[in-house]
């Protein structure tokens, strides 16, 4: 009887600036994952693997037991929509990786997101797949994406109704959110009373 490794879906929120791809960077690709898709819109992950621009070139790279590849996506909206689409099957067909995609609200919408992508975050569970996703704004991003999070970690924010859609999300006072400066985060894990707090770190500058 085949076993199915826990869900790992990090919702990683906040302005920009707050430090949402440094995180990503630091922490939660630290170690280089054996399997990446990265969905680059912002051309930040260059250094993370084989830039495509191309879903054929995706799915020729990903066909080995080990790969990193960084598609970074058109700037027209309709083209890049089907783009995600595509990238989203990908990811579902291959299984075991970790998946990272920035700036969630340009692919996805509060009611609607690509069947694959709904089927990776609603399910809870699929082929050890590890999902991170970053947006500014949690109100832009679908909903089962952020009801589902393993992990839901949240920096500064730009606006009033953010802070009460994650301080809802968080269970903890708008007040807490409302101080969060720069680099700094409050997060939840799944299944874990509190919350945590703290500063990311980036090498060399000292802070903790």
């Amino acid at each position: 009887m085949s076993t199915l490794k826990p869900a790992r879906i990090e919702a990683i929120i906040g302005a920009s600036g707050s430090g949402k791809s440094a995180y990503v960077k630091l922490l939660a690709l630290k170690r280089r994952p054996a399997r990446l898709m990265v969905w680059d819109f912002k051309r930040e992950y260059a250094d993370f693997g084989t830039v495509v621009g191309d879903l054929s070139q995706a799915v020729e790279l990903t066909e080995g037991r080990r790969f990193s590849i960084v598609m970074q996506p058109s700037v027209n909206e309709g083209i890049r929509t089907w783009q995600f689409d595509l990238f989203c099957r990908l990811a579902y067909a291959r299984g075991d990786l970790c998946m990272v995609v920035e700036e969630l609200a340009f692919v996805t919408r509060p009611s609607w997101a690509p069947d694959a992508w709904r089927m990776m975050t609603c399910t809870g569970r699929h082929g050890g797949v590890h999902i991170i996703g970053t947006s500014q704004r949690p109100a832009q991003v679908d909903k089962d994406f952020l009801g589902n999070a393993t992990l839901i970690r949240c920096g500064r924010l730009g606006h009033r109704a953010d802070v009460k859609v994650m301080a809802d999300l968080l269970f903890c006072d708008q007040r807490a959110l409302i101080g969060l400066g720069d680099l700094e985060f409050i997060q939840r894990r799944a299944g874990e009373k509190n919350n945590s707090a703290g500063r990311l770190k980036l090498p060399g500058n000292g802070n903790a």
